[in-house]
């Protein structure tokens, strides 16, 4: 593994947060100043075609990079766009019942206010 993947990685893995491809490229700058943009958005694309990252479609909105491959789900906040994984125990399993053949991944998002837009709803 390249320098430059390695810190796209360690970026990626570094808190629980669904950054942006931008956002990353500005926490890998802190790392490795020497890195490019382009390089960022390559390794990117690499380490989901490695499936060692996921792309979660942004839905109009910046896609952003998930650390964890096994499958779960995502929470999506339509307001701010923030990003929260949840894990529902079981849920490969009966999807492969219900379509009687193996999954090989699934993307599952629920649009809801978090809690944060919801006081700031409630403050305005």
């Amino acid at each position: 593994m390249t320098r430059q993947r390695a810190v796209v990685l360690e970026v990626i893995r570094s808190d629980m947060c669904h950054h942006t491809a931008e956002e990353i490229f500005h926490l890998a700058r802190l790392r490795l100043p020497s890195i490019s943009r382009a390089t960022v958005y390559n390794n990117l694309r690499a380490l989901e075609e490695e499936r060692i990252i996921r792309r979660i479609s942004g839905d109009g909105a910046a896609d952003r990079y998930d650390n964890a491959y096994e499958p779960h789900g995502h929470i999506v906040c339509p307001e701010c766009g923030a990003v929260k994984d949840f894990f529902m125990d079981g849920f490969a399993e009966a999807l492969r019942r219900a379509l009687g053949t193996e999954v090989d991944s699934y993307e599952l998002k629920a649009r809801v206010v978090c809690d944060r837009c919801k006081l700031h709803c409630v403050g305005s």
